[in-house]
């Protein structure tokens, strides 16, 4: 019986257990609270300038769309980055945040060019190590940090 019991838990601690919930929480609600209103902004701006659930008629003109809602959001990341707080574990964490963001916009600068193109193509995201998509760690952080503007954008 102890046998079997031990080997249920190795097998929940090494198949089933997600070994991937580290998201930084930050100790100082200093960025959080600057840095949401940035993001909030943004989202305004994605509704002013009607890229919220658009329906694209071809792949090229989802391209184009993408790459104006992505351009509002490499603005976002450049004044997130001003934002950064002083050195120590909050700025680490702020910052590996903020390059992950910058991969996640690589890639989708990838996949604009694939539309642009005409190619109906699927937006492929950076994996992680532990088989996430990029965008999962972007939006656990966000949200462990009480900055929920600031997940990944839904619908452009």
């Amino acid at each position: 019986m102890l046998l079997v019991a031990i080997a249920l838990m190795w097998f929940y601690a090494l198949f089933i257990a997600n070994q991937a919930n580290t998201v930084d929480e930050l100790g100082e609600p200093t960025f959080p609270r600057a840095a949401q209103p940035v993001c909030a902004n943004v989202l305004d701006r994605f509704r002013q300038l009607d890229l919220v659930n658009k329906v694209a008629a071809s792949p090229e003109e989802r391209g184009v769309l993408v790459d104006k809602a992505d351009a509002q959001l490499v603005v976002m990341v450049q004044t997130l980055r001003a934002l950064v707080p002083s050195p120590g574990n909050d700025a680490t964490a702020v910052t590996k945040w903020l390059d992950d963001w910058d991969q996640w916009l690589r890639d989708r600068a990838t996949w604009s060019e694939k539309l642009r193109r005409n190619e109906d193509a699927p937006f492929l995201e950076k994996q992680r190590d532990n088989r996430q998509p990029n965008s999962k760690a972007l939006d656990d952080f966000a949200r462990t940090n009480e900055m929920p503007a600031c997940t990944t954008p839904a619908g452009v």
